[in-house]
Order: C-alpha cells, then structure tokens, then sequence
C-alpha cells in the first residue's frame, strides 16, 4: 500500500511536469503567422490582369508599388524611397537595396516592363482604364499608339519618370494598386504564359512571398516573410497563412476558436461579433438599390420605371433596415472624395425620384404606351399586344432584407394588379445573376473600387463588368470618360450630370448604405484594412496575449 501512494505520487509529479501549461503561449511578433480566410480561389496573382478582391488582397501583399497606402488610406514611400512632381511629370526614386524574392535587382525597368504590360492590348488588362491619365495611355490600349509611346520611361536603373496626359488628384494612390506593380520581364518570359498560377510561376518584391509548395488550389495560400524585402519598417509577422473556405462556420465561432485571426465579415454575423467583443473596421462604401434590367423590352422604357419607383414611400419601405445599413437616395457614397474633399459636400443630397399620389395614373399611361402604334401604319400590320409582365425581384436570401423586399412586393402588388414575387439567392449567386442579365428586377449592392465619384459613375458604362442596369448609351459613355480624363473640381458639374442621369432615369433608385466589417480577434493589432478593393495589409500585424 505504501509503495502503491509513492508511486501515485511520483506519476501525478510526472504528469504536472509534463503537462503543457493551460495558460496558451504567444511567440514572439516575429515568430508569428497571421490565419485569415477567404470564401473564393484568386483568379490569378498576376497583378496586370487581375481584378477580384481574393487576387487582390494576395497581390497587395506579395507585390509593392512605387508607393503604398497607410492606416488612413494615404499614399506613402513604397518601393520608391521618393519622387518630385513638375507640373504635369513625376520623377520616382527607387530604393537602391530594394529585391525581388529571388535575391535579384528590383529596378526601374521591372517597374517600365509592368506599365507597359498594364497598357498593352494583348494583356486584356480589365483595371487600366484607371491610370488613363497616364501619357498616350489610352491610346495605346485601344491598339492606336504602339507601346514605345508610353509615357513611362526608366531613365537609369534607380530612376523612373511618369508623364501625364491629364492631372488626377487620386494618381499616388492608384500607384498602390494592382495594375501599377512590377514584373521582371526575363522571369514572366520564363513562366511560358502561366505568370500568376502557380507558386512557382510568381515572383514578388512585397513583404511576403509566396512560400514553396504554398499554393493548393481551393484549399489554401501560404504565405512567407519576404527576406528580401526593404521598406520603411521592418516586417512583423513570419506568414500569412489563407484558407480557402465556403465553410458554413461563422466568422465568430471560427476566430474564438482561434482557427483564424481576421476575417471579411458578413453583415449577418455583426451582431454576434459585437457580443464577442471582437474588433471591427467598417468601411461605408456599398449602396443598395432597384436595378431594372435594360435589356428587357418592358424595363428598358423610362416610363415604367419611373412609375413603378414614384409608387414607393421610403418612409413605409425602409422602416426595418438591415442592422449596420443606413437610409440613402444617394448613388454616389457618401464615402466618395474629390480633392480630399467629399463629393456630398460639394453637390448636397442626390435628387432622386420622389414618392407620388399619383403613381398609379402615371404607372397606366406608361402600359397604355406600350401598345401605341401610329394609326396610318396600324392597319397595314398585325400587331400583339404587349402585356405588363409579373414582377419578380431578384435579391439576396438574408433575413434582415426581406421587410425591405416585401414592403416593394407589397406596394407594387397594389399598383399593378399583378402578382409580384422574389427569388431570393446568396450573395454570390446574386452577383453571378446580374453580371448575366438573368433578371428582371434586382436588389443590387453597387460598391465603387476607389474613392472618387468617378469610379462609382463608371459602373454604369456600356462595357463595365459589372452594370447591374445594362446600361448601353453613348452620351453617357462619354459623359463619364471626359470625368475620368479630368476627375478634379473642373468635372463636378458633369459628375452632378451622370448621377443626375442615372436619378432622373430610374436606372439605379438608392435605397440603404451597408457597412462592409472586418472582424479581429482582440488580440490581433497591426492589421491595416483598406476600403474598396476587400484588401487587408498583413506586414505589421501581430498578436498578443490578452
């Protein structure tokens, strides 16, 4: 017996010796990897071409440009440790110890070779339009100039001159945008037309590289503190590890569980988040509205729609919101700057279309339109009645719209005298339904992809990616390309004109403004989340013990 409690005792000692302590320990910020998740697979990592947030948020952390944005969204020295503006040129110098992953020379050249491959025809560049304002840019992606009439020019190894076309009060900023990034020329040669798929076939000069074997496709990326890397500080964290995941987990559990660290909330999830204490960054920058489709014989008319948008009262539609959403009838964000100064400010509210007593008369004179035809060629031909079609409303399938979407259906019920519907979807479906024009009606989300009012008024070009009206009229197409050529004080009068336009048209009826949220576990800092563009900045970020 005795034996049998000395043994007991000397086995209990053993385990508490052995047994990890229930405290969890934090390493050091440098010894650390930051797990964060994304929903969707980057399309691809090659900076020139791509143009999805998962790309994005990957490239604007293993590339760097000529400069970077800070925690308040502002441009500040990146792989250029300084440059100087004349008049309508810019001279860049670049960091004369900056590398790429490899170990090798980041130089003026591997920055001309990115400018030019941004601008050239054959790359199908989708974001270039926005550094038009670059020399005799525009020209040459419309196959007019040839590409050695670029005005970007490498003057020697550490020095890069950029001459404009036009000023742009946003051009700094969109220097640290994807389509501004360097590529060395002799090593996207060398992929053979897979630059940007693989781990192997991307080279980078940001913090993080892309580590060895780092790349699953759907499953994760991996990335690694780039050793190469010169900056203004030094990088923190030892990697980022992404997860590829739809997973129905929610954002909260996941990151109390410390599965990861951050993550792009959905707003469904906020107010759990907020009970959890988990910190949050909102960006302000996705408008809701009516979206008709165009293309469609019945909704292309001006007069349907309008009528059907006079019969709404905003008070009685929008009296449940969803939470973290705001009342808007503005098209253009409030969050939408000019000059550093908010667009709103200059031009006040939008002047949308208003609620009318006499919506129905007007709603009947527009269906009576539809079946007019001029009495001298009436009898010569057999014409079919045009019949008002059931409205069905496209919208997403989350709980806190459909007060919001019902209230419509409700109103337009009334109106018609027709049986109206919805089809609710999830997010990304919905988004897949409106870039294909399959719908009728939608409750579209219309989020910018930079801050200038321009970027919003842009959406609604004839070949934008994403027009959720399908909006195809010249006018405006050039409307919006003379703003896009000369986006300062100047073009306000015609930024009024554009949403004026699309206002007074019934092309896109604002209806709530939605906070996009990031949400981090309390112990993570250093993170700087960027609007727009669902980017996330992960070179000074670390965690602590709390």
């Amino acid at each position: 017996m005795k034996f049998s409690r000395i043994f007991l005792s000397i086995s209990i000692s053993l385990i508490m010796i052995t047994m990890p302590s229930c405290t969890k320990k934090i390493s050091s910020p440098n010894e650390q990897t930051i797990y964060y998740r994304i929903t969707d697979e980057p399309v691809t990592l090659d900076p020139q071409i791509a143009n999805d947030d998962p790309s994005r948020l990957v490239i604007m952390n293993i590339f760097e440009g000529l400069v970077k944005l800070d925690d308040k969204n502002n441009p500040v020295s990146g792989a250029a440790d300084s440059w100087k503006m004349n008049d309508m040129e810019y001279v860049f110098h670049i960091r004369e110890d900056a590398k790429w992953s490899d170990g090798s020379p980041l130089t003026a050249d591997d920055f001309l070779y990115g400018f030019q491959r941004t601008f050239m025809p054959l790359t199908g560049s989708q974001t270039a339009q926005t550094l038009f304002c670059i020399k005799n840019s525009e020209k040459i992606k419309k196959g007019q100039l040839d590409i050695s009439y670029l005005g970007v020019y490498a003057e020697d190894e550490h020095t890069l001159k950029i001459q404009l076309d036009h000023h742009d009060p946003q051009f700094l900023s969109l220097l640290a945008t994807p389509p501004a990034m360097p590529c060395k020329k002799e090593f996207f040669e060398s992929t053979a037309g897979q630059y940007g798929l693989e781990y192997d076939k991307i080279i980078s000069n940001g913090a993080f590289c892309i580590a060895r074997y780092g790349w699953e496709h759907e499953k994760y990326i991996h990335l690694s503190r780039n050793d190469y890397y010169i900056g203004e500080n030094n990088v923190i964290p030892r990697g980022v590890n992404i997860d590829i995941s739809d997973s129905p987990e929610d954002v909260c559990s996941a990151i109390l569980n410390r599965d990861i660290d951050c993550y792009a909330m959905d707003i469904t999830e906020l107010e759990q988040a907020k009970k959890n204490k988990l910190n949050l960054t909102a960006f302000n920058d996705t408008v809701w509205g009516i979206s008709f489709n165009m293309k469609n014989d019945i909704f292309k008319r001006s007069d349907i729609r309008i009528s059907l948008l006079q019969s709404l009262d905003r008070n009685y539609i929008l009296k449940n919101l969803p939470e973290g959403c705001t009342a808007s009838e503005d098209i253009v964000p409030e969050t939408a700057r000019t000059d550093n100064v908010t667009y709103r400010s200059f031009v006040g509210r939008g002047m949308g279309i208003e609620f009318s007593e006499n919506a129905r008369e007007y709603f009947k004179k527009a269906v009576d339109a539809l079946n007019y035809h001029d009495e001298e060629y009436y009898w010569y031909y057999d014409y079919e009645e045009t019949e008002f079609p059931d409205i069905n409303i496209l919208c997403t399938d989350e709980p806190s719209i459909q007060p919001v979407v019902n209230n419509i259906i409700e109103t337009w019920n009334k109106l018609t005298g027709k049986y109206a519907n919805k089809t609710p979807v999830p997010r990304d479906e919905l988004t897949d339904k409106i870039s294909s024009g399959d719908y009728l009606i939608a409750i579209a989300p219309l989020r910018p992809d930079g801050e200038s009012p321009a970027d919003t008024l842009k959406l609604f070009m004839s070949d934008s990616e994403y027009n959720t009206a399908g909006l195809s009229e010249e006018n405006y197409d050039t409307l919006i390309s003379d703003i896009i050529r000369q986006p300062d004080n100047t073009s306000i009068n015609k930024m009024i004109q554009a949403e004026k336009y699309l206002n007074d048209n019934g092309i896109f009826y604002p209806l709530y403004t939605e906070s996009r949220y990031y949400a981090s576990a309390e112990n993570v800092s250093g993170i700087i989340f960027h609007p727009y563009g669902a980017e996330a900045d992960f070179s000074m970020a670390e965690k602590s013990v709390k």
